[in-house]
């Protein structure tokens, strides 16, 4: 009996090894460390003025983040991502013309993300593995498109809404009250007239630098 059975085991392991594997994507809200790093994004760019602004800031302190970019936009100021590649910082996608991902499949939802992968590399000569779904909307579809492309699905821990025209004030005590070591924040550098990504930025990097945080991309943060 003993030997049926380990046979049956041993058979059912052979089976198992068969059979495709339907690995989720790795998605990441935050990702905690013992060396106060944390990853400053920013969506929606780039953008011909904002971005070049929070450029100057990032290397007024000589720090790197991460910037989220539309396909779309990419074509329009082409240059202004070859400088945030320069500077050191990296690009994510963030689909080609950020639409509402949500129930979409197939063609309409792929086509998007591969054409803004298609867009980095032929304009900036540049491979990224990470992408955030615009709004942060997450379905089973988007993950399932994600993990086909061997993207990490990167989301965030810590919102500055700062595209709500939120006030300075607010974006900083926002940021300073709930970061902790491996935060992931969220900004935007494409915002309408009104936003204070700018001001809050400059206010709030020499606090977090003084409380020992470091700021490192999310492909360092992840340890990649």
């Amino acid at each position: 009996m003993k030997r049926v059975l380990a046979v049956l085991a041993a058979l059912c392991f052979i089976f198992a090894l068969t059979l495709p594997v339907k690995a989720e994507p790795n998605v990441y809200h935050k990702y905690g460390n013992d060396e106060m790093k944390i990853a400053l994004t920013f969506d929606d760019g780039p953008h011909p003025k904002n971005t070049p602004k929070i450029l100057d800031i990032l290397s007024k302190y000589g720090i790197h983040a991460t910037f989220f970019e539309v396909g779309e936009n990419i074509g329009y100021y082409t240059d202004v991502s070859r400088r945030v590649l320069r500077e050191g910082h990296e690009i994510g996608n963030h689909t080609y013309s950020h639409p509402s991902l949500t129930g979409k499949n197939g063609c309409d939802l792929t086509g998007e993300m591969v054409k803004c992968d298609q867009t980095i590399y032929e304009l900036l000569g540049y491979k990224t593995h990470l992408f955030r779904p615009p709004e942060g909307v997450l379905d089973n579809n988007i993950r399932a498109a994600a993990n086909d492309m061997g993207y990490r699905v990167i989301l965030w821990s810590v919102d500055t809404r700062d595209w709500a025209k939120t006030p300075t004030d607010k974006i900083v005590s926002g940021i300073l009250d709930s970061v902790q070591p491996g935060s992931i924040i969220l900004m935007h550098d494409y915002t309408g007239k009104g936003c204070h990504t700018i001001e809050a930025l400059n206010a709030v990097i020499p606090r977090l630098l003084d409380r020992g945080y470091s700021f490192v991309t999310v492909s360092e943060l992840l340890g990649s």
